[in-house]
């Protein structure tokens, strides 16, 4: 018996790693699972918040049109998002003065000091908002995370990755490349 209970967890928690953890969220236009790139033309417009930073500063993603954008929700409490975090990281380093911003969007409930010191210990330098009661995420339709869209310099989502995978790093940049030349 003990035997099932570890192959169960070893089991739950390799689907865990593999697909992101689960947030449940109302469908969304924007949630879907075609990571593909579409024409400048067939793209979906992202939805604009104002929200505030986890230092208390407004962030209104229109005022980033001009900018290709990088959008990464994600929790402390979800392994894959741990897991993300040096790849997003790497793109914010690789990016920050080159027509890029890297906004993560955390979705803790609760101590924002707890956030703050997260960010802190894991070296975050990119921008950060929380949003507790996943009022943003609403807007993606995200359902799960990690979950990154890439918009363009027009303000449309270019590309939406969905969990965490060892080539983050690459296909993000691959896709931010592609957009800086537009």
């Amino acid at each position: 018996m003990k035997k099932i209970v570890i192959v169960v967890f070893i089991l739950v928690f390799v689907s865990l790693v593999f697909t992101g953890c689960t947030a449940t969220q109302p469908n969304n236009p924007t949630n879907n699972q075609n990571t593909n790139n579409t024409t400048n033309s067939t793209r979906e417009i992202a939805p604009d918040f104002s929200w505030k930073d986890t230092k208390g500063n407004v962030v209104k993603l229109s005022n980033l049109k001009g900018k290709v954008v990088l959008i990464d929700f994600w929790a402390t409490w979800c392994g894959p998002c741990r897991m993300t975090i040096p790849h997003v990281e790497a793109i914010y380093e690789k990016y920050k003065d080159k027509g890029v911003e890297v906004l993560g969007v955390n979705l803790d409930q609760g101590n924002v000091e707890k956030v703050q010191q997260f960010i802190k210990d894991y070296g975050m330098k990119y921008l950060v908002i929380a949003d507790p009661n996943s009022n943003v995420a609403s807007l993606y339709g995200v359902n799960s995370i990690p979950r990154f869209f890439i918009v363009d310099k027009n303000g449309r989502i270019a590309k939406i990755i969905i969990g965490y995978k060892d080539n983050l790093g690459d296909v993000i940049s691959k896709e931010i490349d592609a957009l800086l030349k537009e």
